[in-house]
């Protein structure tokens, strides 16, 4: 295997924003293409690790960092419709497609991501040969999404839509104390939620429920049981509804929220079920 190299570059957006983006490559051919969707408040760069192994594995691997959030220009963890996440992916998407035309194309999304990863897979139910969720954020549970349904309303979002009403315990995000570390002092994470966001990701919910039961493509449903952020109940739901011939959920007891920042094999049995699952279907 070749070794593993990437690039960065900048792309606009159709509202002419900057949006950051990172590709990971060999000098190999490709044998398909995936992107990697991020989630709230963090940015692509903490995927490094399973992009690299997603390349060794034979994939083209590209990511950006959402609007508002890491290297893109936006106000941090804000849009006013979640149409502003797929929006971009779409044209970020359709770019790598046209330069390794014939590829399946899949699709990874983390928290956030993974409720982006859905809304984007429903809304053109063809664009992707395969979906991946790592705990989807579309069932809030007690804790920091909780919060929203309580104190979001359209008076408030009208009025106070910059406020922030919660915020993202770093401890719920693993179990390795070094990732934790890691996430408290990296600059370019802004663990919060603001009141107008949390009004578009409840309409982003509503979308994904009411499109559910149409859901065909094949996809892999992954959750911790001790997931204290995003309710395990949603990728349950999921994988109960959706009528896909081709569906499959793993749900690894004991496991916080980011699942590829477990403890060091707990992660690896993670990204491993993931390239397992991505090998059979290209």
């Amino acid at each position: 295997m070749s070794e593993v190299r990437s690039e960065t570059k900048l792309i606009k957006s159709k509202d002419d924003k900057s949006i950051f983006c990172k590709h990971w490559f060999s000098d190999e051919k490709p044998r398909a293409l995936i992107f990697l969707c991020h989630g709230l408040g963090e940015h692509c760069l903490w995927y490094d690790d399973i992009a690299e192994a997603l390349v060794k594995t034979g994939f083209y691997v590209f990511a950006h960092d959402h609007v508002g959030h890491g290297q893109s220009e936006g106000t941090h963890n804000h849009v006013d419709d979640f149409s502003e996440y797929t929006s971009v992916i779409y044209q970020h998407c359709n770019e790598v497609k046209d330069k390794h035309q014939g590829l399946h194309l899949f699709i990874f999304g983390h928290s956030m991501g993974g409720a982006i990863t859905l809304l984007t897979a429903t809304g053109q139910p063809d664009f992707f040969d395969g979906v991946i969720t790592s705990a989807p954020a579309i069932h809030a549970t007690p804790g920091p999404l909780v919060s929203i349904k309580i104190f979001v309303g359209k008076i408030l979002a009208r009025f106070f839509p910059l406020l922030k009403i919660s915020g993202i315990a770093s401890w719920m995000i693993s179990r390795d104390k070094e990732q934790v570390k890691r996430y408290e002092e990296d600059p370019m994470v802004h663990p919060y939620v603001r009141v107008k966001w949390g009004s578009a990701w409840i309409e982003c919910v509503k979308k994904i429920e009411e499109r559910m039961e149409s859901i065909e493509f094949p996809f892999l449903a992954l959750h911790g049981d001790a997931d204290a952020i995003c309710d395990v109940q949603g990728s349950q739901m999921l994988y109960d509804k959706a009528k896909s011939e081709d569906k499959e959920i793993k749900i690894y007891k004991g496991f916080y929220h980011s699942l590829l920042l477990e403890p060091n094999e707990d992660r690896q049995r993670v990204q491993d079920d993931i390239l397992n699952w991505l090998k059979k279907r290209i």
